[in-house]
């Protein structure tokens, strides 16, 4: 019998705990695992990083080489914030307010050549 999501995110927040780390890489075969399911549906898997944040203090994200991250988001605390006012130059924060902003510019800054999205 398949595990619901939150006895899956409380024995994937103890094997998370018990690494000591506070980042971590965790395959999809770990959840299969620990849920007892042969297949991860979304909706458990929405289900299941919504029980980690909520009780467990762990952000769960799918990664774009397959798996899952997870970091522990109490360490995000002491982070410095990011702020538009300091990161953005006044003629961009002006362009967005005014709604004329050139995404381009911002778009060939983050992402790859091979990475851009098509118009959409």
């Amino acid at each position: 019998m398949n595990r619901t999501s939150t006895q899956t995110a409380c024995l994937l927040a103890v094997i998370l705990q018990r690494s000591g780390n506070t980042r971590a890489r965790v395959s999809a075969k770990t959840i299969r695992i620990l849920s007892k399911r042969t297949q991860l549906r979304s909706a458990f898997i929405v289900e299941l990083i919504a029980v980690l944040a909520d009780r467990y203090d762990w952000i769960l994200f799918e990664l774009a080489v397959g798996g899952y991250g997870a970091v522990k988001a109490s360490t995000l605390e002491a982070a410095r914030p990011v702020t538009a006012k300091r990161l953005l130059t006044d003629d961009e924060r002006q362009a967005l307010r005014r709604k004329n902003a050139s995404f381009d510019q911002f778009e060939e800054e983050v992402a790859p050549e091979h990475d851009q999205p098509e118009d959409e």
